[in-house]
């Protein structure tokens, strides 16, 4: 069985930096980071204690190669990366964009999302598992077992779905605090007031979110709701605020 000691790491990105960091402290060595940016590689080299690079021909062979860039980036690192074990870190893309380059492939995808100055507990962050063999799979559970209590088995299909309720669930409504943000900013209100009630509405997170509903749209009161719409500027918005009313009524329309 293959014993996974030394890593590069492709990118120095949010993921690329939590990642490297986190497996530094559990005694992984970050062996080299390359990236385009010969600054950003340098920054996360110091951080890990490794050596840097911007150049493919420099690029060292270890015991794991992580990908940790942008889907749209990681067909084009392919070309000059060793064939030593390789994974991607996208929760998107397909394990086989890996299969012509590599004999020992796979994903690990932390189902989180990822800023550089901002410090994560990753006990219990999810880390999705896929591998092309079932030995490169235990090799990488294992690897995840010393940054996370929670790895999961998943193929890409499963992956890509979790990635887009991930959006949803994620992406999206903090994308609403920042229409709400803007609302209170152009009323001169401080935006403060609305932390109660938004740390309330993320609060029970094991309840069914069905059930936990609230507002104008399923009581259905259109004189509120057409009164909102009146008051929002943006057109844009004011299409966001018809789409996920609507998608409410119809919602418990067809659970009641």
């Amino acid at each position: 069985m293959l014993k996974i000691k030394k890593i590069l790491l492709v990118g120095s990105g949010n993921v690329a930096t939590h990642l490297g960091i986190n497996l530094k402290r559990n005694n992984y060595i970050i062996k080299q980071v390359f990236s385009r940016s010969i600054e950003n590689a340098k920054d996360l080299a110091k951080k890990v204690d490794s050596d840097y690079t911007n150049k493919p021909e420099n690029i060292v062979a270890t015991d794991l190669t992580i990908i940790a860039v942008n889907d749209d980036s990681i067909k084009d690192v392919l070309d000059f990366l060793p064939d030593v074990p390789t994974v991607h870190t996208s929760g998107h893309t397909n394990i086989n964009i890996l299969k012509n380059s590599f004999t020992s492939y796979g994903v690990i995808y932390p189902l989180q999302s990822f800023k550089k100055n901002i410090e994560l507990n990753f006990t219990d962050i999810p880390f999705l598992i896929e591998a092309n063999t079932k030995e490169f799979e235990n090799n990488l559970i294992e690897v995840c077992s010393c940054l996370s209590a929670n790895t999961i088995r998943v193929n890409s299909s499963e992956r890509k779905k979790i990635h887009l309720a991930a959006v949803y669930a994620c992406n999206f409504s903090n994308h609403m605090q920042v229409i709400a943000k803007e609302i209170m900013d152009d009323a001169k209100i401080n935006y403060e007031l609305l932390i109660p009630l938004i740390k309330k509405t993320f609060s029970n997170l094991e309840l069914d979110p069905k059930m936990k509903q609230t507002g104008p749209a399923i009581r259905k009161d259109f004189n509120i709701l057409d009164n909102h719409i009146n008051l929002i500027k943006k057109d844009e918005h004011k299409e966001i605020y018809k789409l996920i009313s609507d998608s409410i009524i119809k919602t418990h329309d067809n659970t009641n």
